[in-house]
């Protein structure tokens, strides 16, 4: 089933019209029926609203189906994202800079165990989630 599909199932079973989703969101009703007929997708941080508003698990949305969860950038980005943050919201939020952030996610820079410890904390995912001999996956599990 295509994205858009899934989301007018997901939309329908919370028992909501497009216009009224569109309105918990703060977005346009024609941006709702451009994400349900495949014309658009959300901002990828804009997922977890999405979620909440549809009462989902944000990871049910295939955040991560374009990611390599074999590289520590992308196990970054797929955590930022579950969180609905951007990399500015990141970075300013939780004292990073914009640059390192985009460095490591896009694989151009190291990341040291401690600021792996201090990503954890501040996205509250567990720290096991960023050791690649584990299932990143199975890590997320954890959390329900």
């Amino acid at each position: 089933m295509e994205f858009g599909e899934q989301m007018t199932q997901w939309r329908e079973e919370s028992g909501l019209t497009r216009k009224e989703f569109a309105r918990k969101l703060s977005v346009s009703l024609t941006a709702v029926k451009n994400w349900e007929t495949g014309h658009s997708t959300p901002k990828l941080t804009k997922y977890s609203e999405i979620a909440k508003v549809l009462a989902i698990d944000v990871r049910e949305m295939g955040l991560d189906k374009d990611l390599d969860l074999d590289r520590i950038g992308d196990r970054i980005k797929y955590a930022r994202l579950l969180r609905g943050m951007s990399i500015e919201a990141f970075a300013y939020e939780h004292g990073f800079a914009i640059q390192t952030v985009k460095s490591w996610e896009s694989h151009a820079a190291e990341v040291t165990e401690a600021s792996l410890e201090r990503i954890s904390r501040a996205l509250k995912i567990p720290s096991p989630f960023f050791e690649m001999k584990n299932d990143p996956h199975q890590e997320l599990a954890e959390l329900k």
